[in-house]
């Protein structure tokens, strides 16, 4: 999605920026850089490779290999390439190899010629005081005179510009546009021994007599004057070299080593890494003029086979037999490209290097246009408005798309010191004289601010509403603690790789974390002592098989040549088979139950047709048909209808229409938010506030809600058609009162989040009280509630969920797991029959299914009671036929949201607000529900219709964010109820006065009491079962349990009844691998669009729950 703020933040990729003040007029001396072997060449990042990776323009080998980083201000990687070209050069690393210090210039008296990292040769005209500034626009690098008589510096365009300084050729320096430096010593031998950052750590460089041995990290120890030393704190890297002065091997911090062999010319032949892979190659012509011809490894897998001309073009013949082409021109620039699936890129350049155009695979060109100084300033894509651009000294200036424009100001170093949007909003940004980001302050007037140190560390951060987070870290700059907004400290160990071993959470638990040498993970410890153990395949970084603490397996299979997912044998032994085109895009997946699904894509690689097979070969075909830009036009399902969605010329969705009268309307505002949607009859209107946050909701019947915030983005309270609905104080995030009519509520969190205590009072009399407990894993152990009792719970190794106690009354719960994740409710007699994931019999219960995996029929007891569920060609339930002979029937809207339910002659209506049910219509009753900003968890239901007749009902919720009471104005309890473990409801009570209706139940779950399921946006949820009676519609990417509501209904909500928006949570520095998430396909069909964002699924209370969730 286009994003204004990010391509204001980043420079053009025109000229070159130079250091502050020095913006005067320069020439552009164009000429290509080239390798020892004369041939024009990029930068290794920007060449097209592959494999090895093996460039596709010269044939050499370009592996290029981080050893260890320099933190600071100024941030430097020590890297180190091979290039094939350089065979003959030693620059201290062995014949071919460079390293990202080892650079130079060779000074001619009128010209100057860079030897740079990558030992490619870029040519300048010798700068002079009456031309001090000379570009080189097709090697995009800069050449300037310094300060100092005798310094040139030179630069490469980027993100981050660095400027390299020289002193007679010799590097001594590499700065920032804020001056930040390392400095660069030598030892007596013209070496460089030490790269200083001047904030007490350095790099040191250890050599022997010819050759770099080391690379140690480094801390200044001060004392007294006699007493400063450097310390070696790491030994980042260690080289090894044959007598011919050949690198042959390299050992990391960790003693994990990898081995190098050469022939006889100093050619690479083979690559061993420190887990075991080889990678082997095979030359045409030799020394530096040498070209891949045939590259693979000791894995099957890999293998491919270059055949090249003299014209620039090689031709990429792969183990599967499919084929790539690149072809270059002679300034190294890639004009045509074709695909493995045989699909064509063309582009185009002007004499300066610059990209002037590229066709796509279907024929559609984006053009690019540049002003004299050479900057872009406009972008014109296929069946898209102009974006025009407008450049100041290099940077991006302001941006116009149709009638908004967002511009920027800066500062002399190029950083963004504000932000303006269309409606005149700004945003401004403040800087230390290192550039070190101290404030942002918001249109609202709220800051954010930050506390650095010397190194460039974040040590202190106060949020916008004064809460404040602290960061410590270890002598190898590695963060050590983290400190939130409510005192809990939580902590990190790691290994001298800096891969994550032990987490200690602010309860004490730890977890930890073991790794081969590729860095994953081999197995994690979880806080109860338990054990996962993954094995690997064939060497490689790809998990084959994942040991569970209970000793089950599930296995993983590879034969593709991008290594790809292609089998999953689950812990029952079925099998997940993925085919997919020789481009890596599916082509079949096979799932556990043996259903069969095929795709076809147009050149670009966007679906054009989806075809589902059924058990009895019946075959259900969708078609998409798209515009050039990719953007979905036409889907035509398989029963005949079509669905059409339309754009406006920003890109934005407009309408869509599926000819079932009941279209879709949305209308934008200038900076792309959404300001009105219609549905049907029904109309919902949006308003921001400053800082794009929603402030106004017009519901469709005519209730206006009005949100107000703090400083920094707080909920404080919500208003309803003029008066105050809720009240709400938040203190580092969290929720610590809301106040509901009379009624005022108290939340406590434990150390991790998690709601520990909810207190509802009444004029500082307690009404009722629910404390919840959790155990180290973060399972909720207990709930003692002052109206129900207490509850107890009990898990199994998965942390899945065993039993429910009741202190109360008779009432438990009893549940056991197949390995595969199917939920079994033990005390039902009767046998258990399953297959492929399908509950075909439980208890006395029979369930039949259709070709295509849907429930289709329940029979229950003896004799036995028939429901019947019938389906559209989409998988969607569009009748329930129950044993009484009751029948309902079901619609949907274009984005498969329910919009209608009839039952005999009564029909209810709803209406939706992205993905969230905003209002209910039936002839007799009208509701609207509100729901807590940004989430699935309702606040107030309002009965009624119209400003005048809607009364406001308050949810009371448990830690899942279920209801569990419905109060009025005054306090009084109108609606309560106790569920089962899975969400059914066990018992309801209603106040005085008239019956309510209210079926929110899980989040995102709604019930529906003529068929005792629950819909849940994408699927319908059975709570007797615990399943769902539909496949995942995001199939492998929602899980390897395609049915499963969520592992533990305890600690899960599936607001959209889909597992394809699973966050991976954020685990810093593991890997622990979980492949199938990989393994979708993108239908690209635009989502519904919304004001605001929604958690789509979600683990309520610990950010830090290991990733395995299904």
């Amino acid at each position: 999605m286009f994003d204004p703020q990010e391509v204001l933040a980043c420079p053009a990729s025109g000229p070159l920026i130079l250091c502050p003040g020095r913006h005067e007029r320069h020439e552009d001396a164009s000429r290509q850089a080239k390798n020892p072997n004369g041939v024009s060449i990029d930068t290794a990042e920007r060449t097209a490779t592959h494999n090895g990776p093996v460039s596709m323009v010269t044939g050499e080998e370009l592996l290029t290999l981080t050893d260890g980083t320099l933190d600071g201000i100024l941030p430097f990687d020590f890297t180190r390439l091979y290039r094939t070209s350089a065979v003959e050069i030693d620059s201290g690393l062995g014949f071919g190899w460079s390293h990202s210090l080892s650079q130079h210039l060779e000074l001619h008296s009128e010209r100057v010629l860079w030897i740079d990292p990558e030992n490619r040769r870029t040519p300048f005209p010798r700068p002079t005081a009456a031309r001090p500034v000379i570009h080189n626009s097709l090697s995009r690098a800069t050449i300037y005179l310094g300060e100092e008589p005798d310094e040139l510096i030179l630069a490469l365009a980027g993100h981050r510009a660095r400027f390299y300084h020289f002193h007679d050729g010799r590097l001594s320096t590499i700065s920032d546009a804020y001056g930040n430096r390392l400095t660069v010593q030598r030892d007596r031998c013209d070496r460089i021994q030490r790269l200083d950052n001047g904030a007490d750590r350095a790099l040191l460089l250890r050599y022997d007599v010819k050759h770099l041995v080391a690379v140690d990290y480094q801390v200044f120890q001060r004392g007294d004057c006699e007493a400063n030393t450097w310390r070696t704190e790491q030994t980042l890297v260690s080289y090894r070299y044959d007598a011919r002065r050949r690198l042959i091997e390299a050992t990391n911090a960790a003693g994990e080593s990898e081995r190098y062999d050469y022939d006889e010319r100093h050619v690479i032949l083979q690559r061993q890494l420190a887990g075991g892979a080889s990678f082997f190659w095979a030359w045409e012509r030799s020394g530096k003029a040498a070209r891949c011809i045939h590259h693979w490894a000791s894995f099957s897998q890999m293998e491919a086979r270059y055949a090249w001309d003299d014209k620039g073009c090689v031709t990429v013949n792969n183990a599967d037999g499919s084929e790539e082409v690149y072809v270059h021109d002679n300034r190294a620039r890639l004009v045509r490209q074709v695909g493995p699936d045989g699909g064509e890129l063309h582009k185009a350049y002007d004499d300066q290097g610059r990209l002037i155009a590229e066709q796509d695979a279907l024929g559609a060109v984006t053009e690019y246009h540049y002003d004299e100084a050479g900057w872009l300033n406009a972008r014109l894509a296929p069946d898209e408005m102009p974006m025009t651009c407008n450049y100041r000294h290099g940077f991006l200036r302001t941006l116009t798309r149709g009638q908004a424009t967002w511009s920027c100001q800066r500062n002399a170093q190029g950083d963004i010191t504000g932000v303006s949007d269309p409606d005149g909003q700004i945003t401004r940004y403040f800087y230390d004289p290192k550039g070190r980001l101290l404030t942002i302050r918001f249109p609202d007037q709220s800051g954010h601010r930050f506390v650095w140190n010397a190194l460039g560390q974040l040590l202190k951060e106060t949020l916008p509403d004064g809460a404040e987070r602290a960061f410590s870290y270890d002598v190898l700059g590695r963060r050590i603690t983290r400190q939130d907004e409510h005192g809990a400290v939580t902590g990190y160990e790691w290994d001298a790789m800096g891969r994550l071993t032990r987490i200690t959470l602010p309860n004490g638990a730890c977890r930890a974390y073991r790794y081969n040498a590729y860095g994953q993970v081999t197995a994690e410890t979880d806080e109860l002592g338990r054990v996962t153990r993954y094995d690997y395949a064939d060497d490689l970084h790809l998990v084959s098989r994942r040991i569970n603490p209970d000793g089950s397996t599930l296995k993983y299979g590879y034969d593709h040549a991008q290594l790809l997912l292609t089998e999953i044998e689950n812990e029952v032994g079925d099998l997940y088979r993925l085919d997919y085109t020789p481009g890596g895009l599916i082509r079949q997946e096979t799932g556990f139950d043996g259903r069969r699904t095929t795709y076809a894509y147009d050149g670009n690689g966007q679906l054009l047709k989806k075809t589902e097979f059924g058990d009895d070969g019946s075959q259900l075909v969708t078609q998409y048909q798209r515009d050039s830009a990719g953007r979905l036009l036409l889907k035509t399902l398989p029963d005949g209808i079509k669905v059409e969605y339309h754009y406006d010329n920003l890109g934005r969705l407009v309408r869509v229409d599926d000819g079932q009268d009941h279209p879709l309307a949305f209308e934008y505002d200038r900076q792309g938010r959404l300001i009105t949607e219609h549905q049907g009859w029904s109309t919902l209107r949006y308003g921001y506030d400053a800082c794009g946050r929603l402030k106004r909701l017009h519901l469709p019947d005519d209730c206006v809600l009005v949100y107000h915030h703090a400083k920094g983005g707080a909920l404080t309270a919500i208003d309803l058609n003029g008066t105050r609905l809720t009240c709400h104080r938040f203190v580092g995030g969290r929720e610590q009162e809301r106040q509901q009519g009379l009624l005022l509520s108290d939340y406590a969190y434990d150390e991790q989040g998690r709601l520990q205590v909810h207190c509802v009072s009444q004029k500082q009399r307690t009404l009722y009280r629910r404390e919840y407990a959790y155990s180290a894993k973060g399972n909720l152990l207990q709930i003692a509630d002052s109206r129900h009792g207490q509850r107890h719970y009990q898990y199994d190794a998965f942390d899945r969920l065993t039993g429910v106690r009741h202190d109360r009354d008779q009432f438990a719960e009893n549940f056991t797991h197949d390995p595969a994740g199917n939920l079994l409710i033990r005390g039902r007699p009767g046998p258990l029959v399953l297959q492929g994931n399908r509950l075909h019999r439980h208890c006395n219960s029979h369930y039949d299914y259709d070709a295509f995996g849907n429930l289709i029929r329940e029979r229950r007891g003896i004799p036995p009671q028939v429901t019947k569920y019938t389906y559209d060609s989409q998988h969607r339930l569009i009748s329930v036929s129950t044993p009484d002979g009751k029948s309902v029937s079901y619609r949907y809207d274009a984005f498969g949201r329910r919009i209608r339910k009839t039952i005999g002659s009564q029909t209810t209506q709803f209406f939706w607000q992205g993905d969230q049910l905003i209002a209910e219509s039936a002839p007799e009753h009208y509701c609207s529900y509100v729901y807590e900003p940004g989430s699935f968890r309702p606040l107030a239901l309002l009965d009624g219709k119209g400003p005048a007749d809607a009364c406001p009902l308050y949810y009371q919720l448990d830690h899942l964010g279920t209801p569990q009471e419905l109060t009025n104005y005054g306090g009084a309890i109108v609606w309560s109820a106790k569920y089962t473990a899975h969400g059914k409801l066990r018992e309801v009570s209603q106040g005085d006065g008239e019956r309510l209706k209210q079926p929110l139940r899980f989040q995102g779950q709604y019930f529906d009491a003529e068929s005792g399921l629950h819909y849940n946006r994408h699927r319908y949820y059975h709570p007797d079962i615990g399943r769902y009676l539909t496949l995942d519609p995001v199939m492998l990417a929602g899980g390897l349990n395609p049915y499963r509501y969520t592992r533990n209904p305890t600690g899960w909500v599936a607001p959209l009844g889909s597992g394809g928006n699973c966050p991976q949570e954020d685990k810093q520095g593991c890997s622990v691998p979980y492949e199938q998430g990989r393994a979708s396909v993108d239908e690209g069909e635009p989502d519904a669009p919304s004001p605001k964002p929604s958690n789509k699924y979600g683990y309520c209370g610990d950010p830090l729950e290991p990733r395995g969730i299904f």
